[in-house]
């Protein structure tokens, strides 16, 4: 039979030859470990935020919307058909000592805590150990249905602040799919905070939010 006892004097016996191969085979196991953590993913900038034809990227006190600006936003409510357009610059790093490979990016946009649409983008990004790249994200969703009928009155004031990362109106849920040098399937990564805190709110186009 074979015991642990057992296993231990035919090591002893194999000398520092048989330690170091153990020791080889540990150091490996940790390694491949660490190979497993997940992208970091910041938002860098914000670089275009529309809603429906009206540019709202600096819009910041009731002030900001004129008439001109409020007729834009009524003519979409009306319509019901008042897309929030946002483009966003990520940066993506690779916190492992191995390349990985970003093969895409899940992420869930939410305004003012409230689900506005889902999407993936598909990805080939390498990222080198320990190394950053910028990664451009860009979505389109209709505000309307979080709005719903009786907005009217509180329009102007919606159209406030969704391009400001202080303001976080705008979260983002993102979710990586990668592939690391080992040659794995990809695979879906859990959640991480919203931009924000890297929650993906307004601060790109995310899991929750960490963009804005």
């Amino acid at each position: 039979m074979y015991t642990p006892r057992l296993f231990i004097r035919r090591l002893l016996l194999l000398g520092p030859v048989g330690l170091l191969f153990a020791g080889c085979t540990l150091r490996e196991t940790r390694q491949e470990g660490v190979s497993n953590r997940p992208p970091q993913l910041n938002v860098r900038v914000v670089e275009q935020v529309s809603l429906g034809t009206l540019d709202v990227l600096g819009l910041r006190t009731p002030a900001d919307v004129d008439l001109p600006r409020r007729n834009q936003l009524i003519a979409g409510y009306v319509n019901k058909d008042l897309p929030l357009k946002m483009r966003l610059l990520l940066n993506a790093y690779n916190p492992n000592l191995e390349p990985t490979t970003l093969t895409g990016l899940d992420y869930t946009v939410l305004v003012d805590g409230k689900e506005l649409g889902a999407g993936r983008l598909p990805l080939a990004l390498e990222l080198a150990p320990r190394d950053s790249v910028r990664l451009p994200l860009a979505f389109e969703f209709n505000t309307y249905k979080l709005l719903g009928n009786d907005a009217l009155p509180a329009l102007r004031n919606f159209a406030l602040g969704l391009g400001d990362l202080r303001r976080q109106r705008v979260a983002l849920r993102l979710h990586p799919l990668v592939r690391n040098a080992r040659g794995r399937l990809s695979t879906r990564i859990g959640a991480l905070p919203p931009l924000a805190e890297t929650d993906a709110r307004t601060r790109p186009t995310h899991s929750a939010p960490r963009v804005l």
